[in-house]
């Protein structure tokens, strides 16, 4: 695994920027701290600029992404778009401002060209944002699971509503399905997020045509071929 830039910009509500620029080793999720150059010190993005409300985001990384998500006290609490660097076209907006507190970290998965993992990442109407990941080995249906704490969508967001969405993956013509198939307890699709290939495009997220209901038992998953 290589060990490459990854750079970042945090945009607040009163036109502050928080650059961040840190080298970070490639299929390892680690902190984006501050750029020095103008920082002087490599420092979390919350400790640098506490009290600041963001409002606009983006990642870019060498390769690869995975995602990229500021975590304050333990959980997610915005997802941040993420884009391999020259494909980006403007600074996404946050599914929401966000105050920022001392001690929130920029976390980020900076990934290889070649890594399959995707990443379904959600804003639900509860204003809860979190991040789902599988990493597909071979053929068959591949399901997410919660980035924390490794349970499924429906035991995650029960009783919620998906309002945003954004999926991630570079597998191409391994992929069998529309997108990110979420399905009820009985086994029907009740919404459907499209793929976006990062190296291509940049990801954002976005509102899916109607909220996708999600109660116990649902789940998350594609398929693919190979």
């Amino acid at each position: 695994m290589a060990t490459n830039t990854v750079n970042g910009s945090i945009i607040c509500a009163d036109g502050f920027v928080i650059p961040l620029q840190a080298e970070l080793l490639e299929g390892t999720e680690s902190n984006l701290t501050t750029a020095t150059a103008q920082t002087v010190t490599a420092q979390p993005a919350g400790t640098y600029a506490a009290g600041r409300v963001a409002v606009s985001a983006l990642v870019t990384t060498d390769n690869g992404c995975g995602y990229a998500y500021i975590l304050s006290e333990g959980v997610v609490v915005s997802i941040i778009p993420m884009a391999i660097k020259g494909v980006a076209c403007h600074m996404p907006r946050l599914c929401k401002p966000y105050m920022l507190k001392a001690g929130d970290q920029v976390r980020v998965m900076n990934s290889t060209a070649a890594s399959r993992l995707s990443a379904f990442s959600v804003y639900t109407n509860q204003g809860v944002e979190r991040i789902f990941t599988t990493t597909p080995s071979g053929s068959g249906t591949q399901t997410y699971t919660d980035l924390q704490q490794g349970s499924g969508l429906g035991d995650t967001l029960q009783g919620q509503q998906i309002v945003k969405a954004m999926a991630l993956t570079v597998d191409g013509t391994k992929v069998e399905s529309a997108g990110v198939s979420v399905f009820d307890a009985s086994g029907n699709i009740v919404g459907i997020v499209p793929f976006t290939n990062p190296i291509k495009y940049y990801g954002t997220m976005q509102a899916p045509s109607s909220a996708i209901p999600v109660q116990l038992n649902y789940s998350a998953s594609f398929v693919t071929n190979a």
